[in-house]
């Protein structure tokens, strides 16, 4: 079978992360690992996924906020390289 007719092209994924940005996904990769979360951002590059369900991971960054800045948590973003995608999906939830 000819690859190029399985293989999401990184543009057709790009315009369908815009598309489903702010929504619930799955997305699948060609390695065959699957994501499921909300699409945060999209870059010409990269779809940036805040992952749902499962165990909380989170991140610890410096904000400036109050005056004197402190350390709080965030939830982590996954970053997909979009070549890389087999299948988005949307959820209904």
């Amino acid at each position: 079978m000819n690859e190029e007719v399985t293989t999401m092209l990184k543009e057709d994924a790009y315009c369908i992360c815009k598309l489903y940005t702010n929504r619930p996904v799955r997305l699948q990769t060609k390695s065959g690992h699957t994501h499921d979360g909300k699409i945060v951002h999209v870059d010409a590059d990269y779809v940036y996924l805040q992952p749902s369900d499962g165990p909380s991971i989170q991140t610890r960054g410096y904000y400036p906020y109050p005056p004197g800045g402190y350390f709080g948590a965030q939830n982590q973003i996954t970053t997909l390289a979009l070549f890389d995608l087999l299948a988005i999906t949307l959820l209904l939830l």
